[in-house]
């Protein structure tokens, strides 16, 4: 259905939202990742120079997709973050509350989450800058899984709501799979590099998959939040003009017309009335269909 406003976003169950972010985002994004890695291992480049942190001494590509993935992650925050603003602005200017509510409420949970993720990789927050301020990493790693927790139970109520906690899911699944290997390479460090080394480098792109879902996540929390605060603006405007026109409908609703997208008019096509078009006609009822103008 087209909604005046722009597409409505079609309901889908858990499985069937956490299937299309695998299929639509995190699979594409992980083979181009193992292709450009391909392609740069192939041509006798260490694969530790970009999927480490940022050490601008060993390579000027050091830490590449650690910045990329980092900052996308964090510009899909802001955009969650952005539509926020706009739902919560549009609230307070009309008075309705919880328009696209649950959706703010897991859009803010997990964009907070994204920049908090974001912004510790790429500025080595618990690897370098807690331990230089003389905080223990174990001590930093310990508020972090604390304040982890907090976010991740924020966020999981709203997102069972809006039939994305199986979405979510999968993402904190990519997510402890990542540390998972940090742990299994930090083991096998001493005893057998070679072994400890194909664990990073799989801890790395487990790791920035999980970036891509929660972008994924994050962009689609936000489509939705502006689909219903823009639905919820034309229906109010729409209402509006009727009360000024004092034109109702025998059912009493707002006269506005919402129709598949078969039925739309081109772009820039100029209305022309039929014969029997009324001015006060039921603008709810279906367009017919089969008609021929002159």
């Amino acid at each position: 259905m087209t909604h005046p406003a722009g597409p409505v976003p079609a309901p889908r169950s858990d499985l069937a939202e956490a299937g299309r972010m695998l299929l639509r985002t995190v699979l594409p994004v992980g083979v181009v990742l193992v292709l450009a890695l391909a392609v740069y291992g192939g041509t006798g480049h260490d694969l530790t120079i970009v999927l480490q942190d940022r050490f601008p001494e060993d390579s000027e590509y050091s830490g590449l997709f650690t910045i990329m993935f980092s900052s996308a992650l964090m510009v899909c925050a802001g955009i969650a973050l952005g539509s926020l603003v706009v739902a919560r602005a549009w609230a307070r200017a009309t008075g309705a509350v919880g328009a696209a509510s649950p959706a703010l409420r897991a859009g803010l949970a997990v964009a907070v989450l994204c920049v908090f993720l974001g912004f510790d990789d790429m500025m080595m927050v618990h690897d370098a800058v807690l331990p230089g301020a003389g905080i223990p990493e174990d001590v930093g790693l310990a508020a972090y899984a604390v304040l982890g927790l907090v976010l991740v139970a924020w966020a999981f109520r709203p997102l069972l709501a809006e039939k994305l906690g199986l979405t979510f899911l999968v993402g904190l699944a990519l997510l402890g799979g990542s540390l998972g290997g940090d742990v299994l390479e930090s083991l096998f460090e001493e005893s057998d590099p070679a072994v400890a080394s194909v664990l990073g480098h799989a801890e790395d792109v487990v790791k920035f998959l999980a970036y891509a879902a929660l972008c994924h996540l994050c962009v689609l929390l936000a489509r939705r939040v502006m689909a219903r605060t823009l639905a919820a603006a034309t229906e109010k405007a729409a209402r509006e003009a009727v009360e000024r026109s004092g034109t109702t409908t025998g059912s009493g609703r707002v006269p506005l017309r919402i129709t598949s997208g078969r039925h739309a008019a081109p772009t820039g096509a100029v209305p022309t009335l039929l014969a029997d078009d009324r001015v006060d006609a039921d603008l709810t009822m279906p367009i017919p269909t089969g008609l021929t103008r002159a």
